[in-house]
């Protein structure tokens, strides 16, 4: 891919990384309005029928977020199992649950703002696919997650 198809894409995933936390996705409200205004006892609530609280699908965005953070900025050795606590959390504090994705989201941004542009192509260590595939893959994986939030949050006004 050239550089400035590389350019490119890198900067809508940025945009889309944005959006989703504070701006102005299309899909619906962004999670600061809808998700980060929750009082802890209904972030925390598992609901019948769904495997996830909303906390719990809030840490595990963070705790990918902060895969693809620890990757961008050199930690190779860091890695996520299916089976890992990180990767599902039972969390039981709400506001450290969305300061740690507060936290994650500044640094995600600007570790793609500041990873060099010659390597986009290249592999991510540990994985057999591109930086560039893993940051478009954030951005789906927060979208199909934020799916999620979206079906526990109405199944809560029930």
């Amino acid at each position: 891919m050239e550089q400035n198809e590389i350019k490119a894409v890198v900067e809508r995933a940025k945009l889309q990384l944005a959006e989703i936390y504070d701006g102005d996705p299309w899909v619906t409200e962004n999670l600061n309005v809808r998700v980060f205004s929750l009082k802890g006892s209904q972030a925390l609530k598992k609901v019948k029928g769904h495997n996830h609280s909303v906390a719990q699908l809030l840490g595990h965005i963070t705790a990918w977020r902060n895969f693809v953070l620890q990757k961008l900025t050199g930690n190779n050795d860091y890695d996520i199992k299916d089976e890992s606590p990180v990767n599902w959390p039972e969390p039981n504090d709400w506001d450290v649950i969305c300061s740690e994705f507060k936290k994650c989201h500044v640094k995600l941004l600007s570790a793609v703002e500041n990873f060099p542009s010659d390597r986009w192509d290249s592999l991510v260590p540990g994985r057999n696919y591109s930086f560039l595939y893993l940051i478009a893959g954030i951005v789906q994986h927060d979208y199909y997650h934020y799916g999620q939030i979206g079906s526990v949050l109405a199944a809560l006004k029930n």
